[in-house]
C-alpha cells in the first residue's frame, strides 16, 4: 500500500511540475497571480506572500468558482486539511492535529472564528460561506493571538463588509437529489456614515441514502437555512462600530454512523458494499439552532494607534435521535441533547512604534454546556442517563511585535499567559425506558473542578533578499485546557490538557513577473498529552491522554498564471503523524492496546489537489469558462490502534465546471459536476454497533446554477 501510495505521489508531483514547466513560457501575455490581503496577524492587513506564517488563504471569487460552501469543501483546496463529520459536529484536523471529542466537557483541537469569534461547539463550525470576503487556513499552533485551543490551527471566515457602493447578488443552484440552493445579498450605504448588509440562504435536498427497512426513513439530506445581517457605522473620523447578526438553523435526516462496513444482521448484509443504501428500523433526526451577536469598535488612536474592542454572545440547541445499532435490530437508540451559550470580549492595542509592529490584548471568554442524553437499550428496556453540565471562565493576556532591523531582515516574539477553570457536574444512571425512573440506586451526582494554566511563547524571524523571496523560520508553543469524560467507567477524573512545540521554517516567493507562486513549508512538532477520545460502545466514549506523538511534514502551494485566462494551481503536502509513546490506548470493546508508533487519527501521508481554470474571451465581451479540480488522498485511520478495519484506503474525487457570462458580467450560467468518477469512501468510522460502522462521503453530484450581480 505504501510503495503503491508513493507511485501515486510521484507521478502527480511530476504532472504538476510539467505543467509548470509548459505554462510559465517566455514572451506571453501579461498576467500575474492576484495578490490576497489576509488580517491573520491582528495588526491590520497584510499581503499574504509577506505574512510569516502557513496560511492559505480564498477570496470571494475562489470560492464562488470552486462551489465551496463550507468548512469540508476546503479539504480538497488546502493542504494538511481534513473535517470528518459526526452527525451534526464537525471533526477538524490541521496537519493531523484535531479531536474526534465532539461532546460535552471537551473542546476542539484546532478552531474556527468568523469574525473574530471563536466558534467553541463543533455543531456551529459549519459555516455558510456565501457573502464572505475571504477565508483563511491558518496551519499550525497559534498559541498567542488565537490562543483558545487552536494547537493545530484555526479557519478564520471573514465577512463582507458593507461599504459606500450599492451592491446585490443573487444565486439559485439546482441538481440531482432534488437539490435546490437559493442565496442572496444586498450591501449598500444609507448616507455617508451608515452602511449595511442582508444576506439569506437556503438550501434543500432529498435523502441521499435509501434505507431499506420499512421502518426507517431515509437518510442523508439536506434542510437548513439562516441570515446574516451586519450594520456598520462611521460614529467619528476616528470611530467605527460594526454590529453583526446570524442565525442558523437544520432540521435533517442525518448519516451518523449509519452504514456497517462488515457483515452484521441479515437485512444489512444484502446491501453490504453498497454505501447509497442502509437498513435503519428506527428514524434517524436531527435539529440545531445556532444563532449570535457581536459589536466590534475600532478608534483610531494619536500616532497610528488603533483600539480593537469585540463583544460576541453565541447560543446554540442541538437535538438527535440515532439508530446507533446501525441495522435492523430494535436494540440501541441514541438521544442527543445540548443546550450551549457562550460570551466573550477581546480588546486589542494595534500599532508602529519606530521600527516595531505590535498587538496587545486582553481575552475573556464564559461558556455553558449542558447536555441531556439518554441511551436507549431496547434489550432490556433499560436506558442510559447522562446528564452533564459544564461551565467554563478562561482568561488571557497576551502580545506580539515584529521588528524590522533593516528593510530585509526582522524579528517577531510574543507570548501569552492562559487560564482557564473548567466546573464539571453531572447526574447518570440506568432508567426503566417504561417508567421513565432511575433503577440500580441511581442516578449517581458528581462534581469535579479542573484548573489549566499555560504560558505560550513564539519566536520567529523572517529574512527577504528581493522583493518577490521570503524567507521565515518560528518556534512556537501551543495549548488546548483539558476536561473531563462523561460517559467511561472512571468518569470524572478527567483528562490533562494538550501541549505542542512547533519548529516550523519556510520560503514564499514569486517568480517570472508574478507569473508563478511557490510557497514551501516544513514543519517539526512535538505533542505532549494529545487527547484521543475511543467508542467502547453505543453511548459511551473514553477520553485518554497518549504520552506524546511526533508529527512532520512538507507542504507546497503553487499558483501558475502563464497568460491572463489560464490559472493552474497545485499542491502537495506529506505528513508524518505518529504516536511516540502511548502504551494505553483504547482499543475495540474497551480493550487497552499498545499504539506506540500507530498514526494518528485523519493523517494521511500524502495528500495532493489540482485545479485548472481557464476562461474563453468572445467576440462582444461574452465569456466561456471552465474549470477542473483533483484531488487525491492516502491511506488514513480513525482510531488510535490503527485498525485495518477502520481505515480508509488512498482514493481521489474529480470535479468540473463549465459556463457562460454575459459581457456586463451580470448574469452568469454554469453546469457543474462534484465527484463525477463517484467514487465510494468512508470518511470517519465507529463502533457504535456490534460492528465498525461508518459515514460515507458525499456521492457523485450534479447540477447547473444561475447568478445575478449589480
Amino acid at each position: 500500500m505504501q510503495v503503491r501510495s508513493k507511485q501515486t505521489v510521484t507521478k502527480l508531483t511530476l504532472a504538476m511540475l510539467l505543467a509548470t514547466t509548459a505554462l510559465v513560457l517566455p514572451g506571453t501575455a501579461s498576467a500575474q497571480v492576484e495578490e490576497i490581503t489576509v488580517t491573520a496577524t491582528k495588526v491590520g492587513a497584510t499581503d499574504l506572500q509577506k505574512t510569516p506564517i502557513a496560511i492559505s488563504a480564498f477570496t470571494a471569487s475562489q470560492i464562488d468558482k470552486s462551489l465551496t460552501y463550507g468548512i469540508k469543501d476546503l479539504v480538497q483546496m488546502t493542504p494538511n486539511l481534513t473535517v470528518p463529520q459526526n452527525s451534526s459536529f464537525a471533526q477538524v484536523y490541521i496537519r493531523g492535529i484535531g479531536s474526534n471529542n465532539v461532546f460535552n466537557g471537551s473542546d476542539p483541537s484546532s478552531t474556527v472564528h468568523v469574525d473574530g469569534v471563536y466558534m467553541a461547539r463543533p455543531n456551529a463550525q459549519f459555516v455558510n460561506f456565501f457573502d464572505v470576503e475571504r477565508v483563511e487556513v491558518l496551519r499550525g499552533p497559534q498559541g498567542t493571538l488565537y490562543g483558545r485551543n487552536s494547537v493545530g490551527g484555526t479557519i478564520n471566515v471573514i465577512s463582507r463588509l458593507p461599504g459606500e457602493q450599492l451592491m446585490a447578488k443573487a444565486q439559485e443552484t439546482i441538481g440531482n437529489y432534488g437539490l435546490t440552493r437559493t442565496e442572496g445579498y444586498v450591501s449598500g450605504p444609507f448616507n455617508d456614515r451608515v452602511s449595511a448588509s442582508l444576506s439569506g440562504y437556503y438550501v434543500h435536498q432529498d435523502a441521499r441514502r435509501e434505507n431499506i427497512s420499512p421502518t426507517g426513513n431515509d437518510i442523508d439530506n439536506q434542510n437548513q437555512g439562516g441570515m446574516r445581517g451586519q450594520l456598520r457605522i462611521k460614529v467619528s473620523d476616528s470611530v467605527e462600530s460594526i454590529t453583526r447578526l446570524d442565525f442558523d438553523s437544520r432540521y435533517e435526516h442525518p448519516m451518523g454512523f449509519a452504514k456497517p462496513l462488515f457483515k452484521y444482521t441479515p437485512l444489512t448484509n444484502t446491501i453490504l458494499g453498497d454505501y447509497s443504501k442502509v437498513a435503519l428500523n428506527q428514524t434517524n433526526l436531527g435539529t440545531v439552532r445556532d444563532y449570535g451577536a457581536s459589536e466590534e469598535l475600532n478608534a483610531t488612536l494619536g500616532n497610528g494607534f488603533v483600539l480593537k474592542s469585540l463583544t460576541a454572545y453565541r447560543r446554540n440547541v442541538t437535538k438527535s435521535r440515532s439508530d446507533t445499532d446501525s441495522s435492523e435490530l430494535n436494540t440501541t437508540v441514541s438521544n442527543i441533547k445540548e443546550s450551549q451559550r457562550q460570551f466573550s470580549e477581546e480588546l486589542n492595542l494595534s500599532g508602529k512604534v519606530g521600527a516595531l509592529d505590535f498587538v496587545t490584548g486582553l481575552y475573556y471568554f464564559h461558556e455553558q454546556i449542558a447536555s441531556n442524553n439518554l441511551i436507549e437499550a431496547r434489550v432490556p428496556n433499560t436506558g442510559t442517563a447522562i446528564a452533564p453540565h459544564v461551565s467554563t471562565n478562561a482568561y488571557a493576556a497576551y502580545a506580539q511585535g515584529t521588528y524590522h532591523l533593516t528593510d530585509q531582515f526582522s524579528f517577531t516574539g510574543g507570548a501569552r499567559y492562559t487560564k482557564e477553570i473548567k466546573d464539571f457536574f453531572n447526574t447518570s444512571g440506568t432508567t426503566n425506558l417504561t417508567s421513565a425512573q432511575f433503577i440500580n440506586n441511581g442516578p449517581v451526582r458528581t462534581t469535579a473542578e479542573g484548573r489549566y494554566y499555560a504560558f505560550t511563547p513564539k519566536f520567529g524571524v523572517e529574512f527577504s533578499p528581493t522583493k518577490d523571496v521570503m524567507l521565515f523560520a518560528s518556534v512556537t508553543k501551543g495549548f488546548k485546557s483539558g476536561g473531563f469524560n462523561q460517559t467511561n467507567t472512571n468518569p470524572f477524573g478527567g483528562f490533562a490538557p494538550e501541549k505542542l512545540w512547533s519548529y516550523e521554517a519556510g520560503v514564499k516567493s514569486e517568480w517570472f513577473d508574478h507569473k508563478l507562486r511557490l510557497n514551501l513549508t516544513g514543519f517539526v512538532y512535538k505533542y505532549d498529552n494529545l487527547q484521543v477520545q475511543a467508542f467502547i460502545r453505543p453511548g459511551v466514549t473514553d477520553i485518554t491522554n497518549a504520552a506524546n506523538a511526533d508529527v512532520s511534514g512538507v507542504e507546497l502551494e503553487s499558483v501558475f498564471q502563464p497568460v491572463k485566462n489560464l490559472q493552474v494551481t497545485a499542491n502537495l503536502a506529506t505528513l508524518d503523524a505518529t504516536y511516540a509513546k502511548y502504551p494505553g490506548a483504547s482499543g475495540p470493546g474497551g480493550v487497552v492496546v499498545d499504539a506506540t508508533g500507530k498514526r494518528l487519527n485523519a493523517s494521511p501521508k500524502y495528500t495532493a489537489n489540482f485545479a485548472a481554470e481557464y476562461n474563453y474571451d468572445m467576440q462582444g465581451g461574452d465569456l466561456l469558462f471552465g474549470r477542473l479540480e483533483y484531488f487525491w488522498q492516502d491511506k488514513q485511520y480513525f482510531v488510535a490502534s490503527n485498525d485495518p478495519q477502520q481505515s480508509q484506503g488512498a482514493y481521489g474525487l474529480m470535479n468540473a465546471s463549465v459556463g457562460y457570462e454575459t459581457p456586463d458580467g451580470q448574469w452568469r450560467f454554469s453546469l457543474w459536476g462534484k465527484n463525477l468518477l463517484d467514487k465510494q469512501y468512508i470518511t470517519i468510522t465507529a463502533t457504535v454497533s456490534a460492528v465498525v460502522s461508518g459515514r460515507p462521503g458525499e456521492p457523485r453530484m450534479f447540477g447547473a446554477r444561475a447568478t445575478w450581480k449589480m
